[in-house]
């Protein structure tokens, strides 16, 4: 792909302004209504990958959250991502892959975190699997209004950083991403 855009990371809060519009268009209230985690409240990022084409138009949005969590019992690190999301017209040029790595990289050089953890559809799956994520195996909690419940709705995977969980439990300590 030859990317004649640019990438920036920024605030959550500042890139919300920015990433709200095309995470609208990409899931409208009527596609949510239909998905499995409709009912879900989800945090707010931390920080926001943005992907914007030579008119400077966002085509891509990856949102970043930093977590201190637990992985059996132990206190981690996590960074997480949500809200991956591309125009339909921006689709398959590689874009998303490339906001992941600049993802990953953040996550990594920038945070310190000792994995990375994602939730997605299973016809999703093989996009993450290319960039290195595997199935988490274990269980993940999470908070929701109603108290802490085990996360079910999407499938969880990693990404392999200064620790390699494969299984067992992750508490999340707040809001699923």
């Amino acid at each position: 792909m030859a990317m004649t855009g640019r990438i920036e990371i920024t605030s959550g809060d500042t890139g919300w302004r920015i990433a709200e519009p095309l995470l609208s268009a990409v899931w409208p209230p009527e596609a949510i209504a239909r998905l499995s985690w409709r009912d879900v409240v989800w945090a707010h990022a931390d920080h926001r990958v943005l992907v914007f084409d030579g008119n400077d138009r966002i085509v891509c949005h990856v949102g970043l959250f930093l977590r201190m969590a637990k992985w059996d019992g132990r206190p981690v690190r996590i960074g997480g991502v949500g809200g991956v999301a591309t125009r339909e017209d921006s689709r398959c040029q590689g874009l998303a892959s490339l906001a992941m790595r600049r993802a990953a990289n953040e996550f990594s050089n920038v945070h310190s975190v000792d994995f990375a953890l994602l939730f997605c559809e299973p016809h999703h799956a093989p996009v993450y699997q290319k960039l290195g994520w595997h199935a988490f195996a274990g269980d993940v909690f999470v908070a929701q209004p109603a108290g802490q419940i085990r996360f079910v709705v999407a499938d969880p995977y990693v990404l392999d950083l200064r620790m390699s969980p494969h299984n067992g439990e992750i508490d999340l300590c707040g809001l699923p991403w």
